[in-house]
């Protein structure tokens, strides 16, 4: 997460992704999250949509992870007004490998990040959120892609007023500008176009790209850094416990 401004994606993020962000970590909430006694973790807070409810759901302290300035500018207009949910999250700037917390937490969130760690940064962050954890705490972690993407993604289109709000999210390998069709890379660039339309008028484009890396197997760095497995879901999410 280290370098990533998400000063373009900030704006768009809550408008083109928010829909389907909450009905998938709804569910897993509903299937992983039991009832935490001690704090919950969201790591790659972003705009504060898991921060929200988590802190809806627990009665714990909330640590939000959000290195991004713009991504943390969002979450914090999320939480504005609400001194119940103000006086309980914790809001760290830094990257997740460098977290500094101990014994803080029972429940780890962890979407939409690790992909976008490479080796090194993914071991230090299993090794801040094991820290972060207490014995026996659980961690939620979606886990990187094991192959390529090769397919542009359209994003969910929205009124607002007379405008549209649009956009689509293409993998493309580092040495090209079309979508990669070769596992053999183990970085991709995720390359995010956003548009605003009014009828047949583009009203404006943007466009901000991230670098993605691919983990053939990750399930061994989860057992390295003393994280025991326990279930999955929909192949991509791995609930574990801290050994």
């Amino acid at each position: 997460m280290t370098g990533r401004s998400y000063g373009v994606t900030a704006e768009f993020y809550d408008v083109l992704h928010a829909t389907r962000y909450l009905e998938s970590t709804r569910r897993i909430l509903d299937r992983f999250l039991g009832t935490p006694m001690v704090g919950v973790i969201d790591v790659g807070a972003g705009t504060g949509l898991g921060t929200a409810l988590l802190a809806e759901r627990c009665r714990v302290p909330v640590h939000a992870v959000e290195p991004s300035a713009a991504m943390r500018a969002v979450l914090l207009s999320r939480l504005a007004g609400r001194p119940d949910v103000l006086s309980r999250v914790h809001v760290h700037t830094g990257p997740v490998q460098d977290l500094k917390l101990i014994d803080v937490a029972d429940f780890v969130l962890c979407l939409n990040t690790m992909g976008t760690l490479d080796a090194p940064a993914r071991a230090g962050a299993l090794v801040s959120l094991r820290r972060a954890l207490v014995p026996c705490g659980r961690m939620v972690v979606e886990t990187p892609p094991s192959v390529l993407p090769t397919q542009t993604h359209r994003l969910p289109s929205w009124n607002l007023g007379d405008e549209v709000y649009g956009g689509s999210v293409t993998a493309v390998s580092p040495a090209t500008t079309e979508p990669t069709r070769t596992a053999g890379d183990q970085t991709f660039t995720w390359r995010f176009e956003y548009q605003v339309t009014n009828g047949d008028e583009l009203v404006r484009s943007e466009h901000e790209s991230f670098t993605g890396y691919v983990v053939a197997d990750f399930e061994p760095e989860l057992a390295s850094a003393g994280f025991e497995i326990t279930d999955r879901d929909q192949a991509i999410i791995v609930a574990s416990r801290r050994r």
